[in-house]
């Protein structure tokens, strides 16, 4: 009923889209083609399609080949302009997901923030003119276009069963996907559990290969004190779907939540309310568990009397696709052929 009452502000939406696209595609607003290597992991839809994970796995393979340097818009940092990250650099002054990118790769990548691409990109390019540059996040914006756009979608919220802003999560139609080299079907369940090429023909009109990824969690990592066994989880995050992250845990997990909006800034009264809540339930084999986004604006608000008396756990996760060997062939043909 809700999405009913909101489809009359999707076609208003929808409108102003396609008069914004059209202006693109006429020249009246005009685009910067990227010159060199650059590669875009974008989405039709809001948030939480696994971007950052997606750039991270492109570093890991392309680190080895080529100068790779990732460039962010820096969503919810209290800063502007052009940001080169660094040892010094925090969540509140690039973004929480880029924090979280430099941490996890600065030996491997050189990243920087900047709400208008076409700035950020060619700083880049001064500075290292060979580079390859992955766009975090740029797919929507159109002042600037990659060398190789690959779209991301979620499984369980695939952009042809979607609508648009606000009855839906898409930001755009699915049309868009014609400006896409390929589209990647995120956070899929077990492969053998559904089959692949019969969710391809969805996209077979866009002419374009479509790949499938998916999440395997890694053990837990200790952060606080540690428990010597764990059967119920406090899940603190402020990501944008939440209960995805109960598929990390064994069906007989007792899963409790504390959920924030997405790239929410924590507070020190967000941690005194989040250890009151977990004080008033938390048994020996409790334990306080949160994502790597969520971490980079956690840690620094947790003492080491915080650290020894609460035992947080961060869920880290690595990629695994249905044909890994299709997809990297797929990346490397074009970073060798540019």
């Amino acid at each position: 009923m809700r999405k009913l009452a909101l489809y009359p502000l999707s076609l208003l939406y929808g409108l102003a889209i396609w008069v914004r696209n059209l202006f693109f595609d006429l020249g009246i607003l005009q685009t910067q083609h990227i010159s060199g290597k650059s590669i875009c992991i974008g989405n039709l839809n809001v948030g939480g399609t696994g971007k950052s994970p997606h750039v991270g796995y492109l570093i890991e393979l392309l680190s080895p080949l080529v100068q790779v340097q990732v460039l962010s818009r820096g969503y919810g940092r209290k800063t502007k302009g052009f940001i080169a990250l660094s040892t010094n650099s925090t969540a509140a002054h690039v973004g929480d997901e880029p924090q979280m990118l430099f941490n996890q790769y600065k030996d491997k990548a050189h990243f920087a923030v900047c709400e208008k691409r076409s700035i950020g990109i060619d700083r880049l390019r001064k500075e290292q003119p060979a580079s390859l540059i992955l766009l975090d996040d740029a797919f929507q914006h159109r002042y600037v276009k990659a060398g190789l756009n690959i779209v991301l979608s979620v499984y369980d919220q695939p952009v042809h069963e979607d609508y648009l802003l606000p009855a839906g999560r898409l930001r755009e139609p699915m049309s868009g996907l014609k400006r896409a080299d390929a589209i990647v079907i995120t956070k899929c369940p077990e492969f053998e559990t559904f089959d692949l090429n019969e969710l391809k023909k969805q996209y077979q009109k866009w002419q374009i290969p479509v790949f499938f990824s998916r999440y395997t969690y890694h053990a837990l990592q200790s952060k606080g004190r540690i428990l010597e066994q764990i059967n119920e989880v406090f899940i603190v995050s402020g990501v944008a779907l939440p209960k995805q992250l109960n598929e990390a845990f064994p069906p007989s997990t007792n899963i409790r939540h504390r959920t924030f909006r997405d790239h929410h800034t924590y507070t020190p009264m967000d941690m005194e309310e989040i250890h009151h809540f977990f004080d008033t339930f938390a048994t020996t084999n409790s334990a306080i568990v949160t994502t790597a986004k969520d971490w980079v604006k956690i840690q620094p608000l947790l003492g080491a009397e915080d650290l020894q008396k609460y035992p947080w756990y961060l869920l880290t996760f690595e990629l695994e696709w249905s044909d890994q060997n299709a997809f990297n062939q797929f990346i490397s043909t074009y970073v060798v052929s540019n």
